[in-house]
């Protein structure tokens, strides 16, 4: 976990995140829509292509602009900032949604967080380590 934090736990990686997940690609767009400073926006931007969670891709050259898009790495993160976005709104925003997320069946969504074998929801007390490194 702590590799990932290196990478998404920044003020303003997530958000970044989210806004290509909701289909903005553009600098300005992304500056507009996170807050983030241009400058520290250009830095964030480069250390997610860096980790291949995004990738940069030119769409004009008569001025060099690019976009950005998400890599399998960077889509991989949908399910985390749904679930994030749910419990920062739940649990921090007084239970008010300041968005409401709808499915393409036309359901309003909510994530969660289910076992792939059994597809039962996960709660607290159900997961144990089962090998593989117990810190970070």
């Amino acid at each position: 976990m702590s590799d990932a934090l290196e990478v998404l736990g920044d003020q303003y990686s997530l958000p970044v995140l989210r806004e290509l997940h909701y289909g903005f690609h553009r600098f300005s767009e992304l500056a507009t829509l996170t807050g983030a400073p241009r400058s520290l926006l250009s830095g964030r931007l480069r250390r997610l292509e860096e980790a291949g969670v995004i990738e940069k891709r030119q769409y004009s050259q008569r001025p060099v602009r690019h976009e950005y898009h998400l890599t399998s790495a960077g889509a991989d993160l949908l399910p985390v900032i749904l679930t994030l976005k749910e419990w920062g709104e739940r649990h921090l925003g007084g239970g008010v949604a300041k968005t409401v997320l709808q499915h393409a069946c036309g359901a309003e969504l909510h994530p969660v967080t289910s076992c792939g074998e059994c597809r039962s929801q996960l709660h607290p007390g159900e997961v144990a380590m089962a090998g593989g490194a117990t810190a970070g």
